[in-house]
C-alpha cells in the first residue's frame, strides 16, 4: 500500500498544477501503487491539457546542463541528477555539443529536449536528440 501522495509531492514529482490537483483528489492513503499510477495516466493523458504538459515540460532541466542542475533543488533536480549521472563523465566538447543541439530542438519543438537518459552515455543521447530533431 502507498502513502497519501500531497498535491506539493504530486507537483514536485511533475510540476504540473491541473496534474497535481486532479491526481491527489483521485487517490487515497493506503491506495496500491497501480491504483495511483493508473490515476495518474488517465489524468496525465485524457485530462492535462497541451498547456499543462508544456509546464511540466519547462520544469525539466536541459540534458547536461549541469549549472541548472546544481541550481535547481529538490523535485526534478534531483531525480534528473541521478539520471544523467552516467552521461556526466563526458568530454567538454559532447556537453557543448548537447547545449548546441538542446537549443536547437527548442527552437524547433517550443521545449526542453526529453530523454529517460537513466544508464545512457552522453554520446547515447547525444545521438538520439539528432535523431528526434530530424
Amino acid at each position: 500500500m502507498a502513502q497519501q501522495l500531497s498535491e506539493a509531492q504530486l507537483f514536485d514529482s511533475c510540476a504540473c498544477r491541473t496534474f497535481a490537483a486532479k491526481v491527489a483528489a483521485r487517490i487515497a492513503a493506503g491506495d496500491r501503487l497501480e491504483v495511483v499510477v493508473a490515476a495518474a495516466r488517465t489524468v496525465w493523458w485524457h485530462e492535462t491539457s497541451v498547456a499543462g504538459w508544456l509546464e511540466a515540460f519547462g520544469a525539466h532541466p536541459r540534458i547536461g546542463d549541469a549549472a541548472t542542475l546544481k541550481a535547481k533543488l529538490g523535485g526534478f533536480a534531483d531525480m534528473s541528477r541521478h539520471e544523467q549521472a552516467a552521461a556526466s563523465n563526458a568530454p567538454e566538447e559532447i556537453f557543448q555539443e548537447l547545449a548546441e543541439w538542446n537549443r536547437r530542438y527548442e527552437a524547433k519543438f517550443g521545449h526542453v529536449f526529453l530523454i529517460s537518459a537513466a544508464g545512457k552515455s552522453a554520446q547515447q543521447i547525444l545521438a538520439s536528440l539528432k535523431a528526434r530533431y530530424e
